[in-house]
């Protein structure tokens, strides 16, 4: 059976002053990082993360939903020189405006929901140390649309990446973590490369299902360290991941 080894975080905004799970504040980021490289992980671009999944030391980060705090980020990942990838919803790229869902109606500091716009993911992505990949047009319910909407969701998104920022756009992450065969198969037929799943499973490696670690806010240094284990990985993996095809 072929394991995924890579490490892959997800991480969602870095800022200090929202108090959400989503939100990791700048210092603690620091230090995951840090610490990580500290244990012999290297960093490594999504392309070779992809095509080399039994690099077990290998080390890639990746932003869910472009929030503009993911500024505060960039000169920490410069400074240890860490590849990442932002997942953008291209609608609201237009003009930064918050990503504003049923499911995060709960915060109060609406502001902390403002997302990068193109100019400023045309800055952070200068280099090539980060790269920037689709989250959809809108952060939609993936396996509850039509056919025709699903492909305006992945198509229409990727067009736009490839327009705004004129370099190819090949990697996709699942709103929300959800997917089932449906959906891989049309993320597939749009076109990208692979997709990064919320959690995904290291058991069975599947290019559309690429398994990440998530952290959040207020997770001591302890917990972060033991979910990036690979047995811890696994094994939590066995318990808890649903059966491929389910929705997550």
């Amino acid at each position: 059976m072929a394991l995924f080894r890579p490490l892959i975080l997800c991480y969602h905004a870095v800022a200090d002053a929202w108090d959400d799970p989503l939100a990791t504040p700048v210092a603690h980021f620091e230090q995951q990082l840090q610490t990580l490289v500290g244990r012999g992980f290297r960093g490594a671009a999504a392309e070779e993360i992809v095509r080399r999944p039994d690099g077990r030391r290998l080390l890639h980060v990746t932003f869910d939903d472009a929030f503009r705090s993911i500024e505060n980020a960039v000169p920490i990942l410069e400074r240890l020189e860490l590849p990442a990838t932002v997942f953008v919803c291209t609608d609201l790229a237009s003009s930064g405006r918050e990503l504003q869902v049923t499911e995060l109606q709960r915060v109060e500091q609406v502001d902390e929901l403002a997302t990068l716009d193109w100019s400023a993911l045309r800055t952070i992505a200068h280099d090539g140390l980060i790269g920037v990949g689709s989250h959809t047009r809108s952060h939609a319910h993936l396996t509850s649309l039509a056919d025709d909407d699903l492909q305006r969701e992945l198509a229409d998104s990727k067009a736009a990446i490839e327009s705004e920022l004129g370099r190819p756009c090949p990697f996709f992450a699942y709103p929300y973590g959800e997917h089932d065969a449906r959906v891989r198969e049309a993320v597939r037929g749009a076109g990208y490369s692979a997709a990064f799943a919320a959690p995904g499973s290291s058991i069975g490696f599947d290019i559309y299902e690429v398994p990440r670690t998530a952290f959040w806010r207020n997770e001591s240094a302890a917990r972060c360290a033991a979910k990036t284990r690979f047995a811890v990985r696994v094994a939590r993996e066995l318990k808890l991941t649903p059966r491929r095809g389910s929705s997550r």
